[in-house]
């Protein structure tokens, strides 16, 4: 599910989010370092980060052995970090990839909850349908302004 969410937010098909081996040039990463944490998430990070940006990512199949011992990661804990890992880089990077399918998700409702209730109630659900049409236009107009705003930063 990470790797599908990761996949969608950054528009390349990456095939392991959490591979701790990198090569990129210093300067590249040093426009970063201040988004960089320090725990192990590094590699993702530095991953969305360029991937996002444009940069030349290559992924290339390494062989390994396969580790003894017991894993550190929590799963649930550590699955919900990386997803918000994954959402604050991009958001930083690409608002709208986040912002417009929510936004989406609001207007279509508005618009179901209009038919189906003209359809299946004796009264239409009028207040429903407005306060979520309202809501997509704020998280629209809020992906809007944060778009504006990465763009004029760059």
């Amino acid at each position: 599910m990470l790797n599908k969410l990761a996949n969608y937010l950054t528009g390349t098909k990456i095939p392991d989010l959490n591979s701790g081996l990198r090569v990129m040039k210093k300067d590249i990463v040093m426009n970063y370092v201040h988004l960089l944490p320090d725990g192990f998430s590094f590699t993702t990070t530095i991953t969305l980060a360029m991937l996002t940006n444009n940069y030349r990512v290559e992924f290339v199949p390494i062989e390994y052995k396969i580790r003894s011992g017991k894993s550190k990661i929590r799963p649930i804990r550590d699955t919900m970090n990386f997803i918000q890992l994954i959402i604050r880089t991009v958001l930083y990077f690409d608002p709208l990839k986040i912002f417009l399918p929510i936004s989406a998700f609001f207007f279509i409702s508005s618009i179901a909850v209009l038919a189906l209730s003209y359809l299946f109630t004796p009264k239409i659900m009028d207040i429903t349908t407005v306060i979520l049409f309202i809501s997509g236009v704020q998280i629209l107009a809020i992906g809007m302004i944060a778009d504006l705003i990465d763009k004029r930063n760059r």
